[in-house]
């Protein structure tokens, strides 16, 4: 069975649609290509995960880090264990882990680190073309991403060989900024501007 739609679209098609009952896990991925740091806000394969964590189900995004064309067999292999770890000692409700899977052979990887999401660099360029019918395009180039060097990243970890692990939550509220909104004393009072 297939779904024309989104990774989310998936995920709740699986829970609402087709499943007697609620699973005990969603797994999302693998997928191809790395979902670290910043990243992980545009990643269809965490936020189908997310999905399943806000539908109450421990959710885990799976990711083989690297856009080369790669041997899924360790990868696979990581996520076996990983699944079968997790569910023998169970998440709870609602949790949502993000995992980065290091390109390497199995023999290679050094183990598991929990991570915290790291912070990404970036040099994006926009680039203005003219197709063959003489139709302007833009081009998002620019040089491969970069990390900010912290220990406890996600992105350290794969660097170093180990499979991240990386515990997400999706609160994204500025607690601080609601402060400072607040004492602007932001009014639609049209006679005060």
């Amino acid at each position: 069975m297939s779904v024309d739609g989104t990774p989310t679209d998936a995920v709740l098609l699986g829970v609402h649609g087709f499943l007697k009952r609620k699973p005990a896990l969603v797994v999302s991925g693998i997928n191809h290509g790395p979902n670290m740091g910043n990243d992980v806000l545009y990643s269809g394969t965490v936020a189908a995960a997310s999905e399943g964590m806000f539908l109450g189900i421990p959710s885990i995004a799976i990711s083989l880090a690297t856009w080369d064309p790669g041997d899924f067999a360790p990868g696979a292999r990581v996520a076996h264990h990983l699944v079968k770890e997790l569910l023998r000692r169970g998440l709870h409700e609602g949790s949502c882990l993000n995992v980065n899977i290091p390109a390497v052979p199995w023999d290679d990887i050094k183990g598991v680190r929990i991570t915290r999401l790291g912070k990404r660099v970036y040099r994006d360029v926009i680039v203005e073309k003219t197709d063959p019918r003489g139709k302007l395009y833009y081009w998002i180039g620019g040089e491969e991403p970069t990390w900010k060097h912290d220990e406890a990243s996600d992105f350290t970890a794969v660097e170093q060989g180990y499979v991240s692990v990386t515990p997400l939550t999706f609160e994204l509220t500025d607690y601080k900024a609601i402060v400072d909104l607040e004492a602007l004393g932001l009014s639609l009072d049209e006679s005060e501007t």
